[in-house]
């Protein structure tokens, strides 16, 4: 019976000495490595889910695309909008672009410390993501940005992009290619080569847009491949007009649109409404890449000019919709394209009574003719002077 007792209390000593090295170690680690285990064990005990979902970041996608060429496509699918305003900014010129803008002919027009590169992305005519460039004033620099991120968040079509460095002096060639330009040297007066010469215009989707004059006799055409599009009232794809959502984007940042200005409607051009009020340095109005189109043949080109704007503008494809006039909007406001054009017509020989007939009453007859008006789309709440 003694010997069962002295095992039993030896037991007993045991775990009595076991229990305390266990409260002795847990407190010393508790003591040790408290600090840093709070914070892990109250989130595992932690049944509220009141954190942020994780969301995926694409910093390297953006670091990616702006170490790209432009015209290259990209990915920015699940961007977000701040992501992809990252891609669209602008810098100072470096030795690189100034070597650039002396291929396309600059010759210290402006001050290259006035001119900012512009990169961005906009969707070209198969509705995929691409890279764009331009170079403008450092004035408008934001707002060019602000422009085409609206275009680019609205999908709309934009053929090309490039500096026209691409095509040298050679600008006619890149107008014919339909590339977007900003700054740009060799245009006309007619073409506003002075605003273009600074960094204040935009010429957007020039080949589908051209200018058009009215010479009276004929019908010059700039570039002059843009003369397919002569006729604006056709359901065309990536004509520019009034109400498109193109003209109420630059709107937006202070740009004016020239398309519709009687007798020298230039649907292509974009033009900073503040910009400096510049002499003009050449009295050219003959640009190279230019056609000049007699009086009877484009009395042909636009003989089914209607007097109303077509329904419905087609874009391509991914276009945003919401580019079409509204039902209510003021008379004013309705593209050029959108008036009754008298075109000219043979003179007719009124024949003479006969002194030997009865004479019956003369009964008044309207007489088709030309009659001055513009063969030219025309607004009438501009001037002849193509000035609003």
């Amino acid at each position: 019976m003694k010997k069962k007792s002295r095992i039993r209390i030896g037991r007993l000593l045991f775990v009595v000495f076991l229990f305390f090295a266990l409260i002795g170690g847990a407190g010393y680690v508790i003591v040790r490595f408290g600090p840093s285990l709070l914070p892990v064990l109250s989130q595992i005990t932690n049944n509220e889910k009141t954190a942020a979902n994780n969301t995926i970041s694409h910093e390297q996608d953006v670091k990616k695309i702006k170490s790209q060429n432009a015209l290259d496509e990209v990915d920015v699918s699940g961007f977000s909008d701040e992501e992809l305003r990252q891609c669209f900014y602008s810098v100072e010129l470096d030795e690189k672009l100034l070597e650039r803008l002396q291929k396309m002919g600059y010759t210290d027009q402006i001050g290259a410390g006035k001119l900012r590169y512009v990169r961005v992305l906009y969707y070209d005519f198969d509705n995929k993501p691409t890279i764009g460039e331009l170079i403008v004033n450092s004035d408008v620099a934001g707002r060019i940005e602000n422009v085409f991120f609206d275009l680019f968040l609205h999908k709309y079509p934009i053929g090309k992009m490039i500096l026209p460095d691409a095509y040298g002096t050679r600008i006619s060639e890149s107008y014919a290619d339909n590339n977007t330009v900003g700054l740009c040297f060799g245009l006309t007066d007619d073409n506003k080569g002075q605003l273009h010469a600074l960094g204040y215009a935009i010429d957007l989707n020039p080949l589908y847009n051209p200018l058009i004059k009215d010479n009276g006799a004929s019908l010059s055409v700039f570039p002059m491949e843009g003369q397919l599009y002569l006729d604006r009232t056709v359901n065309a794809a990536h004509f520019i007009y009034a109400g498109d959502y193109a003209v109420e984007a630059f709107k937006k940042e202070g740009f004016v649109w020239k398309g519709n200005v009687r007798g020298m409607n230039d649907y292509k051009h974009f033009e900073y409404e503040n910009a400096p009020h510049t002499n003009s340095s050449s009295s050219q109005t003959s640009q190279p890449g230019q056609v000049e189109i007699p009086d009877e043949q484009a009395s042909q080109i636009i003989h089914d000019q209607q007097n109303q704007q077509p329904e419905g503008q087609q874009q391509s494809d991914g276009a945003a919709a919401g580019s079409n006039l509204q039902p209510d909007q003021p008379a004013e406001n309705q593209p050029a394209v959108s008036e009754i054009i008298e075109q000219p017509q043979p003179e007719q020989t009124i024949p003479q009574p006969d002194p030997a007939l009865p004479q019956q009453p003369e009964v008044p007859e309207q007489i088709p003719g030309y009659e001055g008006e513009s063969p030219m789309p025309s607004d009438p709440s501009t001037d002849g002077t193509g000035q609003e």
